[in-house]
């Protein structure tokens, strides 16, 4: 049992008689308080004011008391976690980077900016068994989602509570404390906000201790130990906690100690404390993490387990949550491993992977389908056609794969890592995997290769079956080439060619002829029957059999029924295709001995061309695949891509979409059996066919992912969350209305930096939700009068409300902040639907009349922006039927402007895009030292009251560089309908001449309010 410090000695000695007593005294432990522990000091002295007072007299303190008086007797003593966790938090607390400090930039949330270290002060500041219950909050928080813990929670609280009430019943001794705490009531609401504060400097704490998080998550990931399984939901969490405790007090006890459940993982790396890691797997490896809060022999071993433990679902906790739902059975859930957070320019790198894996590519294709990207971005940036927003997206993914191996790319190995966690996990990040039919743009395959280069395209084709051959690591008797299609006439074609140069004696020379060291040399066989009749079609056989025999190759031709009907092609299933060929050349067979071929499963369609085979002797196809030969495709692309072809030919090809024969004319001419051809010595007809470079959906969730990136390029310190692999982009519900029609019809020709411009506030706000949580997928209807949000350890507040109001900007402005206000869950930050403004207070002392003297000046110094929350609460239905728990809330949000302390008005800044008052800069080359002309009456306004009791006449309301009071001024104007009425000027100096002109039309007249 933990030490409770200070406790009342006759407290602690009461006798089990006394106990009723004491419980109807109804004292409340939540009420304890104690002096926090040395090494947690510097943590209360980093927290904001606010959550100092939350964490010492709040409910959040309560909360922290009642839990540890609760689990008191189940904790161990853990003196020395306790104090190096203290150093460990208080390091964090202290950095700047970490926990910044709110300046007047931040408006109204400057006493909600930095690290959430409440939960850690209110339990330092309890007793010592509620550090221990913060030490579970963070466990539970790392490896469960907010509504999954918190039910977890509330099980925990009502099994220890019923244990207790048993033992009480049966007559046995409880620590008074006990008893006194299952008397009080720890609601779901104190759970869920308990969970929000540990979530939420979860992921400050990982910011801060970015290094060691990441190196120790891919220990972890690599590592299959396993969960516990058996027991309850109380005793699998009880028992994980506790015994993860005891095995880091016992390694900063300076003794080594084994992982015997990967609950202590899941520990260690919600509680940033790195031992060295000793890992035994295929070999032992030992991963110094270098945490000088660890003594030198406290190595942490893993990886001893069992082999038939190394199921990935054992390395998932499960459990069953009675206290999930409102009604019906348990609810069996899994445990995620630790959720990476990235920057935006990181998810790309995911993005790519995914994209990778649906195309099916291999593990060991990764590395050549990056430099396939590098290659073709190089490649099509030397044309200017390649600058269009037609390729902007095709751009971005090269360039990401470009980023990788950027000369001062120090973290090659991370983001490789990333492309590979994209490509590890199947997800409809794209759209579903049938929507995605041609890998690699179909640029790796033949028909279009052959079609895109300017040399012989049949010669290429052989050629690059061959390379694909020697790759495989085939014999030459292991296969053939064939090339068959037929021609406009409906007449046969075929070509047979050895894989690789045989000796002539193998493809039936006679040895008369041919000596054994003769040159080796490759073979083909011809056969063609041309409905124009006998002459023309051994003429056409004899000019392409000289074509051949020019390259060096052995050429006979055949006649139909030597060869052609001597192979038999077959179908038996839809898994191999084949042929036999009797009486085959001695390189393939014994005389009279029939030899059988199959090919690849989709072999042909990985190619690109029906009209090419590489067929293999069905003795030597096992150990091929479809995957592997992809992968050599890819090989092959990428020569080609190095081989300088033409790159207008390339982006033509590429901005075809779906394109019929008749679009394709310009690429793929119609050739005629003609030997005499300009392009090709061979017969037949060939063109790239019809077939979809890339669907519809792919590429609307290509554009999602564009649009999202142009919201987070103002976001530079955020960060996404990789769980929203798991979303398929093209059902975004933010995506605008407009962008959604021109992706239904012309999904190339989107500028997506033209829709960002038009992106309404509401669908940012819904773009950064799902981004941020990794899940939600909003409505945005409901977000229609949102201006901030906060989520975990970040607010995000739409730039009007942090701006100047004579501010120009383009399309929607956002900014991050690092900190939270408190709330459970995603908060949405909506205005209250009519803002109180102080009524004036009629003073004459108050309404002093001050000339206005031309200067620029501020008289509003003393104005600042300050935020509070009504009890106005409502949860937005997010796919949760029957959840006790919601996760998203519209919170009604009051911006009040104070001046030196005193309450002046309530605003909503969003009456401006209705009223939307006029806002002017200068930019001439008049005098502007002119005075303002004397045919007006112009007032100095220089105090809140006469704001709100305005003068008859011009008012200069005096707050140059002053942005919060210009931003409260134009905001309670509009707000009493006089926005109209006012102008914002720029805060450089006022040119009494131009402004004079813009309101001499169609009478001479000053806005009766002008900001400056």
């Amino acid at each position: 049992m933990a030490n409770i410090g200070n406790v009342s000695a006759s407290l602690v000695s009461a006798k089990n008689e006394n106990t009723a007593a004491l419980v109807n005294i109804n004292l409340d432990v939540s009420l304890w308080r104690t002096t926090p522990p040395a090494e947690f000091l510097p943590v209360g002295s980093a927290l904001a004011a606010w959550r100092k007072t939350e964490a010492e007299d709040g409910e959040l303190h309560k909360t922290a008391c009642r839990l540890g008086f609760l689990f008191n007797e189940l904790v161990p003593e853990i003196p020395n976690l306790l104090r190096c966790y203290g150093t460990r938090v208080s390091e964090i607390m202290t950095s700047r980077n970490i926990n910044p400090r709110g300046t007047s930039a931040d408006g109204p949330f400057r006493d909600f900016i930095g690290a959430d270290g409440t939960c850690i002060w209110a339990a330092a500041t309890s007793i010592p068994a509620s550090l221990s219950a913060f030490l579970l909050a963070c466990i539970l928080a790392r490896a469960w989602d907010a509504k999954k813990a918190t039910s977890i929670w509330a099980e925990l609280i009502h099994e220890r509570v019923a244990h207790v009430e048993a033992q009480l019943n049966t007559g046995k001794v409880v620590n008074p404390h006990t008893e006194m705490a299952i008397r009080q009531n720890i609601s779901r609401a104190d759970l869920a906000k308990w969970d929000a504060s540990a979530r939420a400097w979860l992921r400050r704490a990982d910011q801060s201790m970015l290094s060691h998080h990441d190196q120790f998550k891919l220990v972890m990931r690599n590592v299959k130990t396993p969960f516990l399984e058996p027991g309850t939901t109380f005793e699998k969490v009880t028992s994980g906690w506790i015994q993860s405790m005891k095995v880091v007090e016992d390694l900063l006890r300076n003794i080594p100690q084994e992982v015997p459940d990967r609950a202590v993982l899941v520990a260690i790396s919600a509680w940033h404390l790195y031992p060295d890691l000793l890992v035994c797997q295929n070999e032992t490896t030992k991963i110094p993490l270098k945490d000088p809060l660890f003594p030198p022999a406290a190595i942490l071993t893993l990886g001893l387990e069992p082999r038939d433990s190394r199921s990935d679902n054992l390395c998932q906790w499960s459990l069953a949550l009675s206290h999930l739902k409102y009604y019906g059975d348990p609810v069996k859930v899994r445990s995620e491993e630790v959720i990476q957070r990235v920057s935006f320019q990181d998810l790309w790198m995911v993005a790519l992977g995914a994209l990778l894996r649906q195309w099916r590519i291999p593990s060991s294709g990764l590395g050549a389908s990056i430099m396939w990207f590098q290659c073709l971005g190089k490649l099509l940036k030397t044309s200017p056609a390649s600058s269009s927003y037609e390729f902007s997206w095709l751009l971005k993914l090269c360039d990401t794969a470009s980023s990788i191996d950027q000369p001062d790319a120090t973290d090659k190995d991370s983001r490789m890592q990333l492309v590979q966690f994209g490509w590890w996990n199947e997800s409809p990040f794209f759209g579903s995997v049938s929507s995605i039919d041609a890998p690699f743009f179909g640029l790796c395959k033949l028909n279009v290769i052959r079609e895109l280069q300017g040399d012989d395209s049949l010669e290429l084709g052989f050629r690059y079956i061959r390379k694909i051959g020697s790759q495989l690591n085939l014999r030459p008797e292991d296969a053939i080439v064939v090339y068959s299609r037929k021609t406009e006439g409906g007449d046969d074609y075929v070509e047979w060619a050895t894989l690789f140069p045989v000796s002539p004696l193998a493809l039936g020379g006679s040895a008369s002829e041919y000596g054994p060291d003769s040159p080796k040399i490759n073979a083909r066989w011809i056969y063609y029957q041309s409905s124009n009749g006998l002459l023309k079609t051994h003429s056409i056989l004899k000019q392409r059999q000289l074509h051949i025999e020019k390259s060096g190759e052995r050429c006979t031709i055949v006649s139909k029924d030597i060869l052609a009907q001597a192979i038999i092609f077959e179908q038996p299933n839809h898994d191999s295709m084949g042929c036999t060929w009797d009486e085959p050349p001695p390189l393939f067979g014994r005389p009279a001995s029939p030899t059988r071929f199959l090919a690849l499963t989709f072999g042909t369609i990985v190619l690109g061309a029906t009209d090419f085979r590489l067929l293999i002797r069905e003795s030597r196809l096992r150990g091929k695949t479809m995957r592997a030969l992809a992968s050599h495709s890819l090989c092959l692309g990428l020569d080609w891509l190095n081989n300088g072809p033409d790159v207008d030919a390339i982006i033509r090809y590429l901005k075809l979409y779906q394109p019929s024969v008749d679009q394709l004319e310009p690429i793929a001419k119609r050739r005629t059996v003609d030997p005499d051809s300009a392009r090709s010595n061979s017969p037949g007809e060939d063109k790239i066919g019809k077939f979809s470079i890339v669907s519809k959906e792919f590429l609307k969730s290509l554009r999602v992912l564009e649009l999202a990136g142009t919201i987070y390029q103002q976001l530079p310190t955020a960060t996404v969350s990789l769980k929203v692999i798991d979303q398929d982009l093209s059902k975004a519900h933010w995506v605008p209305v407009g962008l959604k029609s021109h992706l239904s019809h012309q999904l190339a020709g989107v500028s997506v930096e033209e829709e960002s411009l038009k992106l309404p506030r509401r669908n940012a706000f819904a773009a950064i939700a799902m981004f941020e949580s990794g899940f939600l997928n909003i409505d945005t209807e409901q977000l229609s009068e949102v201006v901030a949000l906060c989520f975990e350890d970040s607010i995000f507040v739409s730039g009007i409300l942090l701006s100047d109001p004579a501010t120009e900007s383009l399309g929607i402005s956002m900014r991050h902040l690092v900190g939270n206000i408190g709330q459970v869950g995603m908060v949405f930050m909506v205005a209250p639907m009519d803002p109180r403004i102080r009524s004036p207070t009629y003073d004459s002392r108050l309404v002093g009349q001050h000339s206005y003297d031309g200067k620029c000046t501020d008289k509003f110094g003393g104005t600042s922006l300050h935020l509070s929350f009504t009890n106005w609460k409502f949860a937005l239905d997010w796919n949760n039927a029957g959840e006790i728990d919601q996760q998203v809330f519209l919170l009604e949000s009051v911006i009040s402007v104070q001046d030196k302390g005193k309450w002046v008005a309530d605003i909503n800044v969003l009456e401006l895009e209705s009223s939307e008052p006029q806002v002017i800069q200068f930019r001439c080359d008049c005098d502007r030292e002119a005075p303002p002309p004397l045919t007006e009456d112009i007032l100095s306004l220089e105090s809140w009251e006469q704001i709100l009791n305005p003068p008859p006449c011009v008012g200069i309301i005096r707050s140059n560089r002053n942005w919060a009071a210009r931003l409260a001024a134009i905001t309670i104007l509009a707000q009493q309908r006089h926005g109209h009425a006012a102008v914002v000027l720029g805060n450089e100096p006022i040119c009494w001449s131009c402004l004079e002109d813009l309101y001499s039309d169609p009478e001479p007249r000053l806005p009766s309010f002008i900001i400056h």
